[in-house]
Order: C-alpha cells, then sequence, then structure tokens
C-alpha cells in the first residue's frame, strides 16, 4: 500500500512537473513576443520622463494657467476700450432734441413749442469708442503681487512634481536592476537544481536513495522554476512601469546598468532651499499681500473715463463728433459685512499656509534624519548578508561533498541551496535598498546625482 502511495505520489509530481514546465515555455514565448531588448542608461530613462510623462506635462500646464491668470490683474493699471455702434429711433421729445443737438443739426425752428411736443420720429445712428483708464486703485495692486507670488508657488510646485519624477524613474530603474539581479541568482539556482535533479535520478536508479528523497529534488525543482517564472514577470512589469513614467508604449523590455551609488555630501541646512518648501513661502507671501488688497477695499478709487461719439441721421454717416473725458473719485462706504468678512478669510488662510509650512519644516527635518539612519542600519546589514553568503557557500560545498558519499540527506542539501538563494537575494535586495535610499535622500534636499 505505502509502494503505491509513493508511485501515486510520483506520478502526480510528474505530470506538475511536465503542466508547470509548459507553463514556464509559455512565458519564455510571451517574452519574446515582446520587441527586442532594448539597453536604457538612467540618463536616458530621466530624460524621456522630463519630456514626455503626462503628469508631468499637466503640472507644466497648472504652471502656465497660473503665470496667465496673474496677468489678468494688469487690468488694474491698463485701460479698457470699448467700441459699439447704435442705431436709434424715438418720438420721445427729449430724445428727439438731444438726437439733433448730439448731430449739430438743430436750427431755430426746432424750438417751436409745437414742435417740441410733438417731435415725430427722429432717427440717430452713433458710433462710440470708449475707455476706463485705473489711476489709483491700492486693492488691485496688491492683488497683483498676490496673484503673481500665487503663480511663483505653482511654478516651484512643478520643480517639485519633477523632482519627485526623477525619483520615481530612479526607484523603478533600480527595481528593475533588481529583477535582472533575483533573476539570475534564480536561473542560477535552476541550473544547479537541475543538475541535482539528473544526479538523483541517477542514484535513485542504482538505488542509493529513496523515492522521497527523488520527490523531494523534483519538489525543489519545481519551486526554483515558480520563482523564475516570477522573476521574469517581474521584469516585464518593471519594464511596462518604467514605459509609463517615460511615455513610451509598454512593449519593450528594457537591460538596465548596474549602479552602485556613493553616500552624497549633503547637510541639514539643504533642506532650506527644498522647491516645496520654497513653494510654501511664497504661498504665504501671496496670502499676506491677499490680506492687504481685502483691507485696501475700505479706501476710496479713482480712475480716469472718457469717450468719442460721432452721430448722424443717416446709417454709417460720421459727420459730426464730440467727446467727454473726467475723473471718477469712489468709495464705497459700506457694503454689508462683506468686506470685513473677506479680510478675515484672508488671515485665515495665511495662518493656515504659515501652519501648513511649518508642519513641511518639521516632517522634512524628520525625514532627513531617518533617512540618514536607514542608510547606517543598510550598511551594518549589508555586511552581515556579505558574510552570511560565505559562510553558507562553504558550508554548501561540504554538505554537498557529504550527500555524493551518502553522509547526508536530501533534504539537508535542498535546505542549504535553498538558504544561499535567500542569501544571495538579500544581498542584491540591501543594495538596491541602499540606492533607493540615496535616491530618497537626494530628492529631500532637492539635490542632483
Amino acid at each position: 500500500m505505502n509502494s503505491m502511495n509513493r508511485r501515486n505520489s510520483l506520478l502526480i509530481l510528474m505530470f506538475s512537473f511536465s503542466f508547470f514546465s509548459f507553463s514556464v515555455k509559455a512565458q519564455d514565448e510571451q517574452l519574446e513576443s515582446r520587441s527586442d531588448t532594448v539597453a536604457l542608461k538612467l540618463s536616458q530613462a530621466l530624460d524621456n520622463a522630463l519630456h514626455n510623462n503626462s503628469q508631468l506635462q499637466q503640472s507644466k500646464i497648472d504652471a502656465l494657467i497660473a503665470k496667465e491668470q496673474s496677468r489678468e490683474a494688469d487690468a488694474a493699471f491698463l485701460p479698457q476700450l470699448n467700441f459699439n455702434y447704435s442705431a436709434v429711433i424715438s418720438n420721445d421729445p427729449l430724445n428727439a432734441f438731444g438726437f439733433k443737438l448730439k448731430q449739430q443739426r438743430a436750427t431755430q425752428a426746432d424750438f417751436n413749442p409745437v414742435l417740441l411736443n410733438d417731435p415725430g420720429i427722429t432717427h440717430n445712428y452713433y458710433a462710440e469708442l470708449s475707455f476706463n483708464q485705473p489711476i489709483l486703485n491700492l486693492d488691485a495692486i496688491f492683488s497683483r503681487a498676490s496673484a503673481r507670488s500665487h503663480a511663483k508657488m505653482k511654478e516651484l510646485s512643478r520643480q517639485r512634481r519633477q523632482e519627485y519624477l526623477r525619483l520615481q524613474v530612479a526607484q523603478t530603474y533600480l527595481q528593475l536592476g533588481l529583477s535582472y539581479k533575483s533573476y539570475a541568482v534564480v536561473q542560477d539556482a535552476v541550473k544547479t537544481s537541475t543538475s541535482f535533479l539528473k544526479r538523483a535520478k541517477d542514484m535513485y536508479q542504482r538505488g542509493l536513495i529513496q523515492q522521497a528523497d527523488l520527490l523531494e529534488a523534483e519538489a525543489f525543482h519545481l519551486k526554483m522554476l515558480s520563482q523564475l517564472q516570477q522573476a521574469e514577470t517581474a521584469i516585464i512589469n518593471t519594464s511596462d512601469q518604467l514605459s509609463l513614467l517615460m511615455g513610451k508604449e509598454s512593449a519593450v523590455v528594457y537591460q538596465v546598468d548596474t549602479i552602485h551609488w556613493s553616500f552624497p555630501t549633503v547637510s541639514i541646512a539643504d533642506l532650506s532651499n527644498r522647491t516645496d518648501l520654497l513653494a510654501y513661502r511664497a504661498g504665504i507671501q501671496s496670502a499676506k499681500k491677499n490680506v492687504i488688497a481685502q483691507k485696501m477695499r475700505f479706501l476710496p478709487r479713482l480712475n480716469a473715463f472718457g469717450s468719442y461719439q460721432f452721430n448722424d441721421k443717416r446709417a454709417f454717416k460720421f459727420n459730426r463728433s464730440s467727446y467727454l473725458l473726467g475723473l471718477n473719485l469712489s468709495w464705497q462706504l459700506f457694503s454689508g459685512t462683506q468686506n470685513i468678512h473677506k479680510v478675515r478669510s484672508a488671515l485665515l488662510q495665511r495662518d493656515k499656509a504659515v501652519s501648513m509650512l511649518s508642519e513641511a519644516e518639521q516632517k522634512s527635518r524628520i525625514e532627513y534624519d531617518r533617512t540618514k539612519r536607514q542608510y547606517t542600519d543598510l550598511e551594518l546589514e549589508k555586511k552581515q548578508v556579505a558574510l552570511m553568503v560565505q559562510q553558507t557557500q562553504l558550508a554548501y560545498r561540504m554538505q554537498q561533498d557529504r550527500y555524493e558519499q551518502g553522509l547526508s540527506s536530501t533534504s539537508d542539501l535542498l535546505r542549504i541551496q535553498s538558504q544561499l538563494s535567500q542569501q544571495r537575494l538579500g544581498y542584491a535586495s540591501v543594495q538596491f535598498k541602499q540606492n533607493l535610499t540615496i535616491a530618497y535622500l537626494r530628492f529631500i534636499t532637492s539635490t542632483q546625482e
């Protein structure tokens, strides 16, 4: 009965192995169905992303919108010109007499009381060019200054978005490099497991090992093949993500360079030049100037106005002209409580902007200290993992010699082989984390490699 169960287990495992081999072959065909592998340097990836990334293009448009909106405030200093042409008809005595005066064709007969009271139908066609020239509007002056500070904040935000995109590209590029390293480690493990499985089958046929040992070797080989397939999938997925960041079609598998960055020389003083903190400061300036602008609404305004007219009793004739020039001093003494609440709202927005800057500065210092400590921890972890890899390599060679001499079990050898693969992957992972930590430190200090 036990013999039959072992035979069934062996058949099931061999069927699983055949099915999984078919899946791996399908995965390889998926890789081959894509375009040729393209070698890509990090500088090329960054350049493509800065020129083609859709989110960065949107942030550029936002900055341009804010800049154009700030220019709208220039209307507070530039004249406003209007031209219109009108045709009117009236039998109103006052209007009829006024039309004749504008057309400069009034006569002594027009003062006849009968004609004045019943002038009949009178036409007037007139063209008018009018203008308004702001002279002194203190609220508009500070509103324009506030709008310009807001536009500066948007431009700094765009620069910060660009820096974040660089971090995203570097992170994805490093992740793709880690995927290739993982693939290489697992591929080496597959080669080892294939060789070991072939040797185990030979030893089983000679009666040197039990069927359970052969089944364990088969299972380990299947596990390595599964990890190899996962590594291939990771390469494809990460290449697609990199294509998205660069604004490219996701039909390419990229080959990347190995990167070893050194720890940058930065200090906490570099945090003051971070573009997001500068954006917060520009926002505060905008809010402060808006407070002043709202307060200036309580003061009078001085504006000039004027018009130039052509009047005629016939259409599209411009025989008689006149002009009007003047100054207007206006003072809105009371507007309910509208202006008061606008001032209070502007004050609250200013206080909120100050609070946001204080919070961002505090977070930046915490992130800086935490990132430096994290790098120190990774340095120690890297040394420990490297030592463990060396020790496991030595233990594997010793265990392999013992196994060939029949002094060790299959499970012991496979366990050490699995440990060695995991530790090699762990070493590659630590290197990836170190590079990523350096990239993040450059990001939070607004420094470039």
